[in-house]
């Protein structure tokens, strides 16, 4: 079992979905979630979660708790917060690709373009995640921006994967 890390509008994050982070908070931070998309965030039941948080990833966490309002709490009920400046700001090989903004030629400028375009897929589509590349959509778990997919990904190597689309750097397959 790992440890995990919370950001949570409230007291403890066990009752985050009492308190939860909006919408409105996620456009609030989706430049720094497009920005450090090699952090798997996830986002649940009111609050973003990541397993097996460092030191580095504790300040970016910081950083979007701050700009919406909210905390940085571990599992076991601790906060962390900057201070002491203890938490530096995440190395660059935390950071991939750019956002893929142009999809078949039209532009996803804006986190309510990027759920139009989630919404829009359904089980047996392809995508293509910049990572992993071509996959099929096996399942969708929930929606809006809670949105979870599985997805079975050609490269054998890769095989079956469960990913956030909301966050994850994924676009359509183009027809051949």
């Amino acid at each position: 079992m790992s440890y995990d890390v919370h950001i949570t509008k409230a007291d403890h994050w066990i009752s985050s979905e009492q308190n939860p982070i909006t919408q409105d908070d996620i456009k609030k931070i989706a430049d720094l979630l497009n920005t450090y998309k090699g952090i798997p965030f996830l986002f649940k039941e009111g609050r973003i979660t990541l397993c097996r948080a460092d030191e580095m990833v504790i300040g970016v966490m910081i950083t979007i708790a701050n700009r919406i309002g909210a905390r940085v709490q571990g599992d076991e009920g601790e906060y962390y917060d900057n201070t002491n400046e203890s938490y530096p700001e995440p190395p660059e090989h935390l950071l991939m690709a750019p956002v893929v903004k142009n999809i078949y030629d039209s532009e996803i400028n804006s986190p309510d373009e990027q759920l139009k375009f989630i919404g829009a897929l359904g089980v047996g589509d392809e995508i293509q995640h910049d990572k992993f590349g071509k996959g099929e959509i096996l399942e969708i778990i929930t929606e809006g921006e809670n949105t979870e997919f599985t997805v079975k990904f050609k490269e054998e190597i890769i095989g079956t994967k469960r990913v956030l689309p909301f966050f994850a750097p994924i676009r359509p397959c183009k027809q051949d």
